[in-house]
């Protein structure tokens, strides 16, 4: 049996699986296996098969293991990644003794209620939103970013001379400030968004600041992905306030704001580009091909020319243990193609999983992402219901699972904030009292937290 077969065979599983058990929604499994399907289905195929085979860089790729099927072992691995996704949330469900007919419940019950608001979250965001705007606004002054974004968005500039650009000054050279812009501002403006759009709650106009604030900071990474993101992530979170339905007219909307905006986004930023069409080869390109692409660099490079780490490319803790943390793969794997260290080829979680722990990483890794990212629903959805707290957290939980596809999967539990999304929503919910709001004062009612 091929393993191109092998392949078809474990994506016509995950579609099925995807339709009958999980549904065409905006729950995060849901979301998660939908995105996988769409980026690394038969686009992964057209990519290795058909698109790849016509590039000069996809021979570099294959040269670097001429005695080894790469293309034959990411198919068996992507097929092996897809089943235990698929069983992760299968687990998920049945460890926590919630079926099919519960989520269904829970997801109806989300359509037909109203906005629940833990008493005490207004004056608590209102904290929230005054500090971090006055935290992002020093970083801004401190670190002179309003003159770095409007030269990379504005000027004329190579898209070499913007990745160089973004290098040298993207973000801020403070981690814990980048992680506070990668999960708990987001969050936390989310939140205030929600609050903002609820008639019975009242926030002062530095809610809105702080929004904006968010924006430049996402801007201040010098690309193009953070902020098109974050803006399509108040979008979202604007339809969850009222459903997590996705009907086909919807979803289509959906679909073309996205090409619009990082169209956009991408026409403003790379100057090389003319025109419509352009833009769209790009975006195709960049969203579909490029994801396989870096896959492929991975298995084409791992074992043939660099050895399994077995865990020693966890830098993190590597280099908590020894003091002496090794480089990373995903630089190691751009000097293998490229001939150089400073160029860098990062890809979703299961390349990192194949490069330190082979098969296993990648039947273990994935198994965890499916059952984590099915806990996160039943945490959010199931358990707690509707809140401005849940909403948010699944607005961030989407974030982190475009992480997770894109990077590795310690990343997005940490970076991507898939880990803080509980502890977060239960920061924020952490009360006795809450207000059913209906848009018209509403009434007060006590309920036990644990029954919400």
């Amino acid at each position: 049996m091929s393993t191109s077969l092998v392949f078809a065979m474990a994506v016509t599983w995950s579609v099925a699986f995807y339709v009958w058990r999980v549904g065409i929604n905006l729950t995060l499994s849901s979301v998660f296996l939908g995105l996988m399907l769409a980026l690394h289905g038969p686009m992964y195929l057209y990519y290795t098969r058909i698109w790849g085979i016509q590039t000069k860089f996809f021979e570099t790729i294959m040269s670097s293991a001429p005695y080894y099927d790469a293309i034959g072992a990411l198919d068996l691995s992507l097929a092996l990644s897809f089943v235990c996704i698929t069983i992760g949330i299968a687990g998920a469900d049945f460890a926590f003794g919630v079926n099919h007919q519960q989520i269904q419940a829970a997801l109806h019950s989300w359509r037909t209620q109203p906005v629940r608001i833990a008493s005490g979250v207004a004056q608590r965001l209102k904290i929230i939103s005054t500090i971090g705007f006055f935290i992002i606004l020093a970083f801004i002054i401190v670190e002179n970013k309003i003159p770095q974004i409007i030269v990379y968005f504005i000027s004329d500039a190579s898209e070499v001379a913007k990745i160089a650009m973004r290098r040298e000054s993207g973000g801020s050279r403070f981690y814990l400030f980048n992680l506070l812009v990668s999960n708990l501002f987001p969050f936390s403006a989310f939140c205030c968004f929600i609050a903002l759009r609820q008639r019975s709650m009242k926030l002062p106009a530095i809610a809105w600041a702080f929004i904006v604030a968010v924006m430049v900071a996402k801007a201040s990474t010098l690309s193009k992905a953070p902020l098109a993101i974050f803006v399509l992530q108040l979008i979202v979170v604007e339809h969850l306030r009222k459903s997590l339905d996705l009907p086909m007219g919807m979803a289509i909307k959906f679909i073309s704001l996205c090409v619009l905006l990082f169209g956009a986004m991408v026409l403003v930023a790379i100057r090389e580009l003319h025109g419509v069409g352009d833009a769209l080869d790009f975006l195709f390109y960049r969203i579909f091909m490029i994801a396989n692409e870096s896959l492929l660099e991975y298995y084409a490079a791992i074992p043939s020319v660099l050895p399994y780490g077995w865990g020693s490319k966890f830098s993190w803790l590597v280099g908590s243990l020894t003091g002496q943390p090794s480089q990373p793969t995903y630089v190691l794997v751009g000097a293998v193609h490229r001939g150089m260290e400073g160029s860098t080829s990062t890809a979703m979680f299961i390349a990192d999983a194949w490069a330190d722990f082979s098969w296993v990483g990648v039947f273990l890794f994935s198994l965890f992402a499916g059952f984590f990212i099915r806990l996160l629903d039943i945490q959010l959805i199931v358990k707690r219901g509707k809140t401005v707290a849940t909403i948010a957290g699944l607005a961030l939980g989407h974030y982190g699972i475009f992480v997770m596809l894109s990077t590795a999967l310690q990343t997005a539990m940490m970076t991507g904030g898939l880990f803080l999304i509980v502890p977060f929503v239960l920061a924020l919910s952490s009360s006795l009292k809450w207000v059913s709001d209906k848009n018209d004062g509403g009434q007060e009612h006590l309920v036990q937290l644990g029954r919400v």
